[in-house]
């Protein structure tokens, strides 16, 4: 199996990057969006991860959801797709990160090993530490509502 984070790549002009995909859902309830924080960043994150070679990206999405906070999930939605550049190691790392909105099937939060903190917090007055794909994706959605 392989992880899809920090891949060697390369861009269009040749030169040597990274390359990470992920997937995760995103989960709305009564105008609240459900985040948590896990990693170094210190950000507000929907659950989720990098993709894994031996699974498909709605299966990744789920199998993040049920590691990181115990949920079952359904997806219920096209997905919603985010890229950006950011650096790494003196390269250009792209991120790919495919987001679905989701229903919880079965289960209620709980902190899976990885996982600092989760809450959920109101879609219209999201906290000033979250990720930079956690406003777009949730007025996207929002939309699709």
């Amino acid at each position: 199996m392989i992880e899809f984070r920090h891949l060697p790549s390369f861009n269009s002009k040749g030169e040597e990057t990274f390359a990470s995909i992920a997937s995760g859902p995103v989960i709305i309830k009564d105008n609240k969006v459900l985040l948590d924080k896990h990693g170094d960043d210190g950000f507000w994150k929907f659950p989720g991860g990098a993709l894994d070679s031996d699974i498909n990206i709605k299966q990744n999405a789920i199998k993040e959801v049920k590691e990181e906070l115990g949920l079952d999930v359904e997806l219920i939605s096209e997905p919603y797709i985010i890229t950006w550049v950011t650096e790494r190691e003196g390269k250009q790392e792209l991120f790919t990160l495919i987001h679905y909105l989701a229903n919880i099937l079965a289960g209620e939060p709980k902190l899976g090993s990885d996982i600092d903190e989760f809450a959920w917090h109101d879609i219209d007055n999201l906290p000033e530490d979250c990720a930079p794909n956690i406003a777009p994706v949730v007025e996207y959605f929002k939309q699709q509502k």
